[in-house]
């Protein structure tokens, strides 16, 4: 999902990554309810034709013309085999889901937003809001067929199979490093497709990295992948620009932590505080969110005191020794994304 703002925020309590994720979640449902209720395959005056061109995948892979509405049906059938070969992980749940529902269902999951924004930009459902609390995300019904047609050849089992293990790694260096440039997945994966994969394969596993991964453009248009917990990228890229270039050697330890979300050096500090906060959050936090937002700060080089400013706003207690001590721990311990600052006591 690309991250609407990257702009600086001062304080922390404004940038952890539960408050950035509930962020683009709310922004996200803003731009699904001002969606046109109509999908491709419905009847649309032009304007709402143009819209849905806008909003969709296509508008950033076509450069010369705005499709016609038949154009655009044409290359939603052309390609929703091979396209249901590269949804993302929400996405092919959804999709699954709606095809045992006679091709539409309800949301159930605050998170299936995403995948429904993703879906919608493929030109492929509708969202209908059926009240303030309910909605109804709908296949079209003419692409049921080629997709039901598509889950069941090899070709849809071998890719899931390769994109398993690509979705894996990316999220583990996305732990080790804060922020990964798009080229280079985008080119080891196209690299180990079978022979026979077309160009159309290069623009669907774009798509898929644009609806399975946090992302933002770079000045020159080039797209970054974020760990959902880097709060300010811009500073991160700055920073590292002007560093000289090194080289990392990342270890099959350092991937599986990755891969964990936890490195082992991270481990004992990580479940001190979990043990710390427990029963003593307030009840809109949970002891795991609460101790995911410290761990990112750490890894963004923030103070102890702006941890522990943070941490104090999500008790419904007095910060006890115990807290300061394990809060102090994960501080010195968790370890940094390159070029943010060293664990410094204050």
């Amino acid at each position: 999902m690309f991250r609407t703002s990257t702009s600086r925020v001062e304080h922390w309590c404004d940038k952890t990554m539960s408050v950035m994720r509930e962020r683009q979640l709310e922004a996200c449902q803003d731009r699904l309810y001002r969606c046109p209720a109509q999908g491709i395959f419905g009847k649309l005056c032009a304007d709402e034709a143009q819209d849905l061109f806008y909003i969709s995948f296509y508008s950033q892979e076509i450069k010369t013309r705005v499709p016609s509405q038949e154009d655009l049906k044409r290359l939603v059938l052309e390609r929703a085999e091979q396209e249901t070969c590269f949804l993302s992980p929400r996405e092919d749940d959804l999709v699954k889901r709606m095809l045992m529902d006679g091709g539409e269902t309800f949301l159930d999951d605050w998170d299936e937003i995403t995948a429904t924004e993703a879906l919608i930009s493929r030109l492929w459902c509708t969202l209908q809001v059926v009240d303030e609390d309910s909605a109804r995300v709908c296949l079209a019904p003419e692409l049921i067929e080629p997709i039901t047609r598509a889950m069941q050849s090899e070709r849809y089992a071998e890719t899931r199979k390769r994109l398993f293990s690509f979705d894996a790694t990316l999220h583990s260096l996305l732990y080790l490093s804060g922020f990964l440039h798009a080229s280079v997945p985008l080119t080891h994966f196209y690299q180990n497709m079978s022979k026979d994969t077309d160009a159309v394969a290069a623009l669907l596993i774009a798509r898929y990295l644009r609806a399975a991964f946090d992302y933002t453009k770079t000045p020159e248009g080039e797209m970054l992948l974020l760990h959902p917990g880097l709060a300010d990228p811009e500073h991160l890229l700055s920073v590292l620009s002007k560093m000289p270039a090194t080289e990392v050697s990342i270890t099959r330890e350092m991937m599986l932590g990755g891969l964990n979300g936890l490195l082992p050096e991270e481990t004992a500090s990580c479940e001190t505080m979990r043990g710390a906060l427990t029963g003593a959050v307030r009840p809109e936090y949970d002891e795991e969110e609460a101790l995911e937002d410290l761990r990112m700060m750490a890894k963004q080089g923030a103070s102890l005191k702006e941890m522990r400013e943070v941490m104090e706003s999500m008790l419904c207690v007095l910060p006890t020794p115990r807290m300061l001590e394990a809060l102090s721990q994960l501080h010195l311990q968790t370890v940094r994304w390159i070029g943010m600052p060293p664990a410094v006591l204050n």
